[in-house]
């Protein structure tokens, strides 16, 4: 195999085709059963956002039992966005979530194989693929929570330390185009796992830098870092302004208390168990949130040969030495001994699971295996080769039952977006986000047409969009009406194209208030339309996401030159 795997364009086809039965259970008609049950729903209204060139989409039409809501605004939209395209190519919604869920396998591998290649060789590099996709975590991710988002957080983590070891090495523009763009990538494909990945990530960058001697170009990476988040500023701006004008108790409260979600030791070192269901105040969850037996042991052999060959191995040794405490400190922070950081550091109660930190140390330690392999195929090239071979057998023997799901549903598209199951996406998780104007979620749908609170009117022609709702209205007395839409900063009202003042308290008829839009019209026949426009934030922070693209295109432009010259 090694042989073969000197020929480096085979690579790519035999990882992939080594990491086909992670994913094969998918390559099927129908759907599988997850926690969060909403990624159809997501594409299905992302592909409307797309339709009505709502770009970028923030708003959503059937949400919050059809109000709308600002789900995108809030929510990281990057896959949703390929998965909107592979729907509008004519690919179905619930073949798409499990294309992306393919891909996400796929692209992981692949990268770390990049990465990895780039720092250690071929033979390491494969064995490190495979490690980083046999995770034990990564299987519950998929077949358990069904956490698209943070699946394909995966895939950017390597190429954000590949493209800043090549930056620190060679110095060439071209990766800061890479590290940007896989920085701007990860942000809007999971805020939170950026939140925790990113020191580890200057970890990273400052042992390179000290070791390599590599000041000028560190400064490269600041730059490529700082343009990552401008690309990326459309989305993370308005989370970080715009949080207060949406419910977010809900997030951090109940079961989503970080306080009920440590994990023990036995459950990290010891414990190879896979369960289908969640986890709980204790031990005893039901949930694979193991960093794997192959995996740590590596890790600790890793630590032992970087000791042994440091003087020989300087760079490979150090980066060893300080991703093994980088992991200890990974480590410290999913368990309960650790709750004094936690309450110490607010911010961390938006991770809401200690055991979220198991995708950066899935990362860490398949760093270290395959630092290992090299290591020891350094010392002899016969262990580094069994070792390896004996890395990826032991793998696929202790976690290839792990990559399936439960049971499989018969269902299409047909079947998700109608009946009971299209009604209980419309709820999903109605509080999460839900606008701050409405004191509770809606109990029942919304109406197909605006409520005549005081006055006579008839409607016609009454449209709801991704993001608006319009139509005609026959006002035959001063009235006054309340639009089936939450109120949120940015909406415009107008009436005959001109904007009108609207209110959002006035709540009669309602158990509750919803917080929804209500205006007065005159009497006569007019168009009204409602609208989510750009407020203050989000249009400076469309314009730094815009600047950052404009930069982008420069250094493409640079780099095609250089090339070109040559």
């Amino acid at each position: 195999m090694y042989k073969i795997l000197n020929k480096g364009f085979f690579i790519p086809i035999i990882l992939i085709i080594f990491i086909i039965p992670l994913f094969s259970s998918l390559i099927r008609p129908g759907f599988f059963p997850m926690q969060d049950d909403l990624q159809a729903f997501r594409v299905h209204q992302m592909v409307k956002c797309l339709k009505d060139f709502q770009i970028p989409c923030r708003w959503i039409p059937d949400m919050g039992y059809q109000y709308g809501y600002p789900q995108f605004n809030f929510y990281p939209p990057s896959v949703f966005y390929i998965g909107g395209l592979l729907n509008l190519l004519g690919v179905e919604v619930i073949d798409t979530v499990k294309i992306l869920f393919i891909l996400g396998f796929v692209f992981s591998a692949l990268t770390m194989f990049i990465f990895l290649k780039a720092l250690v060789g071929i033979w390491p590099a494969f064995v490190g693929a495979i490690l980083y996709s046999f995770v034990p975590y990564k299987a519950a991710q998929v077949y358990v929570r069904g956490s698209l988002n943070e699946f394909w957080a995966f895939v950017f983590f390597p190429l954000i330390f590949w493209s800043s070891f090549q930056l620190l090495k060679l110095g060439k523009p071209r990766y800061i185009l890479w590290l940007s763009i896989s920085i701007g990538l990860l942000l809007i494909t999971h805020n939170i796992m950026s939140f925790i990945f990113l020191p580890l990530f200057f970890v990273w960058v400052f042992t390179l830098t000290v070791v390599l001697k590599r000041w000028k170009e560190f400064f490269m990476v600041i730059f490529g870092s700082l343009l990552g988040l401008g690309l990326a500023a459309f989305f993370t701006l308005p989370v970080i302004f715009e949080g207060k004008f949406v419910h977010l108790e809900t997030l951090t409260g109940g079961y989503f208390d970080f306080r009920q979600h440590f994990v023990s030791l036995r459950q990290l070192f010891f414990s190879n168990h896979f369960g289908y269901g969640s986890s709980y105040l204790g031990p005893n969850d039901d949930l694979a949130l193991s960093v794997g037996y192959v995996h740590w042991v590596l890790g600790l052999l890793a630590v032992i040969l970087a000791l042994i060959t440091f003087k020989k191995n300087k760079l490979i040794s150090s980066i060893v030495l300080v991703m093994a405490f980088a992991e200890l400190a990974i480590l410290f922070l999913m368990h309960q001994k650790s709750s004094f950081v936690w309450e110490r550091v607010p911010s961390l109660v938006w991770l809401q699971f200690p055991w979220r930190f198991l995708s950066d140390s899935a990362f860490v330690l398949s760093l270290l295996g395959a630092l290992a392999v090299y290591l020891s195929y350094k010392l002899n090239k016969n262990f580094g080769l069994i070792l390896g071979t004996g890395v990826m057998l032991s793998l696929v023997l202790l976690h290839i039952s792990f990559f399936q799901p439960k049971s499989w549903l018969d269902i299409s598209d047909a079947d998700k977006f109608s009946g009971s199951l299209w009604e209980k996406q419309l709820t999903i998780s109605i509080f999460d986000y839900l606008p701050i104007y409405a004191k509770l979620p809606p109990n029942k749908k919304a109406p197909p047409l605006p409520d005549i609170l005081e006055g006579e009117a008839e409607f016609f022609n009454y449209k709801k969009g991704s993001n608006y709702q319009e139509g005609g209205v026959e006002v035959k007395k001063q009235a006054t009406l309340r639009l089936p839409l939450f109120d949120f900063p940015g909406m415009r009202v107008a009436v005959d194209g001109e904007k009108v003042i609207h209110k959002n308290n006035d709540c009669r008829n309602q158990e509750y208030c919803l917080g929804l839009i209500t205006f007065n019209i005159e009497e006569g026949r007019h168009k009204i339309e409602a609208k989510l426009l750009d407020t203050p934030i989000r249009r400076i922070s469309n314009i730094i996401t815009f600047v950052s693209i404009l930069i982008v295109a420069g250094l493409i432009f640079r780099i095609k030159n250089e090339k070109y010259a040559s």
